[in-house]
């Protein structure tokens, strides 16, 4: 949809990116004009889920279902209100969909429209009408409300600062969870969030991640968080690679052997399962491999997919550090610094993957017939996270 533009949006995203805020692009095609239909496109989708708005996969079929949003149109000097109609149809696979009213009014097919979101709002810039665009560079209204929307941003980080730095002075909290999973379990539940796998961000569009900077009070090398998971593109499924290459063990704890894969695979080396990441440039994909006779293509990611995940899932991330303790057979977390980070390079996911910054676990196992996995975990240690995120800012809570 974004070819058919007839404004060059790469003359836009040098300032949506200094400004921070997050926005989406659409293109109304011809068609799509006549018969007021647009294409809700992923970006359209994950600014609306991530900003509160709207979640189209929970949103049934049909006009019965279809959802209202307040919405304005943002003119030279002022607003003119509309209305953002957002539903997915009867015929074919319910494809999402999203009109404004009165669009034609504000633009013609193939203008490039920007979309922000104020206080669930839908706010319309249409980039191809010169004095809009002029308004952005020179400061005028529409720059204003660009700023509105970084502030409103910030304004919910200042939130999700001060309630984790409330957290940190009620002193060590016992977990809630057994295990590695306790930190981040024992803090969302302190911040009143289920738990969840999505992969939308925590608290209000922002990610948290937690480690530990101790373990019962000693230091320790902290443990490699997890960026997000992502189960192969094409090849083997995830089932699949375990049923291939899983080793039969018992583990800690049980009598009962399972078929496991639980290991970290990387593109140095191969792996205790002889599995190895590859980056293939000429597909633009990572490859899982199996060492046979020789390397043989077992699964692969398609990077672009990759740096979606990466950028809908950190758009904006508080990465929490807690220091851990033991008492009488629990274990309690004080959470005592926070590195605050925004838009990942993803041009970089590649070049870390292959120098093992970034690496891939596979934890899954299958007893008796019933598969029980974790995920495909890429994961990062929190020292490098500086290599992927622009300009992190560091909150010491203890101070």
């Amino acid at each position: 949809m974004l070819a058919m533009t007839d404004t060059p949006i790469e003359h836009f995203l040098p300032f949506f990116a200094s400004s921070g805020v997050n926005v989406s692009f659409l293109v109304p095609t011809p068609t799509g004009y006549e018969k007021a239909i647009m294409d809700a496109t992923a970006p359209v989708r994950e600014l609306l889920l991530n900003e509160g708005i709207h979640d189209y996969e929970k949103q049934g079929q049909g006009p019965e279902n279809k959802v209202i949003v307040k919405s304005f149109f943002v003119n030279v000097d002022g607003l003119t209100e509309s209305a953002a109609s957002l539903y997915r149809p009867v015929t074919k696979k319910g494809d999402p969909r999203i009109w404004f009213k009165d669009l034609k009014k504000y633009c013609h097919p193939c203008n490039l429209l920007a979309l922000v979101a104020i206080k669930k709002e839908i706010y319309v810039l249409n980039l191809s009408n010169a004095l809009i665009a002029n308004s952005l560079v020179d400061k005028g209204y529409a720059y204003e409300i660009i700023k509105e929307a970084v502030y409103q941003e910030e304004q919910i980080a200042n939130e999700l600062l001060n309630k984790i730095r409330a957290i940190h002075n009620q002193g060590f909290l016992r977990s809630i969870t057994a295990g590695d999973p306790g930190v981040g379990d024992t803090l969302e539940n302190a911040l009143g969030i289920s738990r969840n796998n999505l992969k939308v961000p925590d608290y209000k569009g922002i990610e948290l991640k937690s480690t530990r900077l101790t373990r019962n009070g000693s230091n320790r090398q902290e443990t490699r968080t997890t960026l997000f998971t992502k189960v192969p593109d094409i090849g083997y499924t995830y089932r699949e690679i375990v049923e291939h290459y899983g080793k039969v063990q018992v583990p800690r704890n049980s009598t009962i052997a399972r078929l496991q894969l639980y290991e970290t695979c990387l593109v140095s080396r191969l792996n205790a399962y002889d599995l190895q990441l590859q980056i293939d440039l000429n597909n633009d994909q990572l490859n899982l491999m199996h060492m046979e006779q020789r390397l043989k293509f077992v699964s692969a990611w398609y990077m672009q997919k990759l740096k979606e995940t990466l950028l809908t899932k950190h758009r904006e991330t508080f990465w929490v550090k807690a220091v851990s303790e033991n008492r009488d057979g629990w274990e309690f977390f004080r959470y005592d610094q926070i590195v605050h980070t925004k838009k990942p390079n993803a041009s970089l996911l590649a070049p870390l993957l292959e120098k093992d910054k970034i690496t891939v676990d596979l934890a899954a196992h299958i007893t008796d017939g019933k598969w029980r996995d974790h995920g495909v975990l890429f994961k990062m240690a929190p020292a490098d996270i500086g290599l992927l995120f622009p300009d992190p800012i560091m909150y010491d809570l203890t101070k």
